[in-house]
C-alpha cells in the first residue's frame, strides 16, 4: 500500500491506497501535525510513503523520522520539474513552483486531457492555465478568503468579520460582516470567471473554499477535492529524499 500526504499551510491531507482503491483518509491542522506528529495509519504494510509540501520545512524533517519509524520506508517528496508527460512547466525556474500547484496542474490534466483552469482555494488562491497540448502557461496568486478577511481586520479599525456561509452574493451587504464575506468571495469569482471568457478551458477546483466558489460561480466548474493528492499519483513525477539536512 501507499501513503499520499498533502500537506498544506493550513491543512494536512492524507490518503492510503492500494492500486485504484482508497483504503483510509485523514486529515489534520498543519500546526497540530508539527507540534504532535501526524496522526497516520497503524498498518504495518505501508511500502512508500510520497509528500508534497508547502509547509515549514521542519514538518518534512519531522515526517520523514515518523515514516521511517512507523514504517520502515524514507519519505519521498515530490518536486517540479520542466515536463512531465505532455504537461511542460510553464516557468523559467520550474523549482519556483509550487509543488502543490504543479501536482494539481498534472492531476487536472491528466483526468481530462484538454485545456484546463485549474483553481486551489486554500489560504491562498491560485489559479494556473493549461493548454490543451498539456503546456503550463503560469498562473496568478492572492490571498485566499480567509487572509482577505484578516487583511482587512489589521488594516482597518472596526472591521472584524468572522467567516460565514455566503448567499446572495449580487445582493449588496448592508451590515459589515455581510458586505466583508461577500466581497472577498466575489472578488475570486469575479477573477474566475474573468479568465475563464479570456481563455476557454475546463474549470477544475480543489481546496477548502472550493465549494463557496462553485456555489457562486455562473459557470460549470468540476469538484476535485483531491487533486494534488491524485497528482503524486501521475507516472513521471519527480521525487526527492526527505531525508534530514
Amino acid at each position: 500500500m501507499i501513503l499520499d500526504i498533502d500537506a498544506g499551510n493550513s491543512w494536512i491531507k492524507w490518503r492510503l491506497h492500494e492500486n485504484e482503491e482508497i483504503v483510509q483518509r485523514g486529515s489534520q491542522a498543519t500546526a497540530s501535525a508539527l507540534d504532535t506528529g501526524l496522526e497516520l495509519p497503524k498498518i504495518k504494510t505501508v511500502s512508500a510513503v510520497r509528500l508534497s509540501s508547502v509547509a515549514n520545512h521542519s514538518l518534512t524533517q519531522q515526517l520523514y523520522k515518523q515514516c521511517l519509524g512507523e514504517y520502515s520506508v524514507e519519505l519521498q517528496v515530490a518536486r517540479v520539474s520542466a515536463q512531465v508527460g505532455q504537461v511542460t512547466c510553464g516557468y523559467e525556474q520550474p523549482e519556483k513552483l509550487g509543488v502543490d500547484r504543479w501536482l494539481a496542474v498534472l492531476a487536472a490534466f491528466d483526468k481530462y486531457s484538454q485545456s484546463v483552469l485549474v483553481v486551489d482555494a486554500g489560504s491562498a488562491l491560485t489559479l494556473d492555465l493549461v493548454g490543451p497540448e498539456g503546456q503550463h502557461l503560469g498562473g496568478y496568486i492572492l490571498p485566499g478568503k480567509k487572509l482577505m478577511r484578516q487583511a482587512l481586520w489589521q488594516g482597518t479599525n472596526g472591521v472584524k468579520v468572522e467567516a460565514e456561509d455566503v448567499h446572495n452574493l449580487m445582493v449588496p451587504g448592508v451590515v459589515t460582516e455581510e458586505a466583508v464575506n461577500r466581497g472577498c468571495s466575489l472578488a475570486a469569482i469575479g477573477l474566475i470567471e474573468k479568465l475563464a471568457a479570456q481563455y476557454p478551458a475546463s474549470i477544475v477546483v480543489t481546496g477548502g473554499d472550493a465549494k463557496m466558489l462553485i456555489d457562486g460561480l455562473s459557470l460549470q466548474a468540476l469538484h476535485c477535492p483531491d487533486l494534488v493528492l491524485e497528482g503524486l499519483c501521475v507516472s513521471g513525477v519527480e521525487y526527492s529524499s526527505g531525508a534530514p539536512d
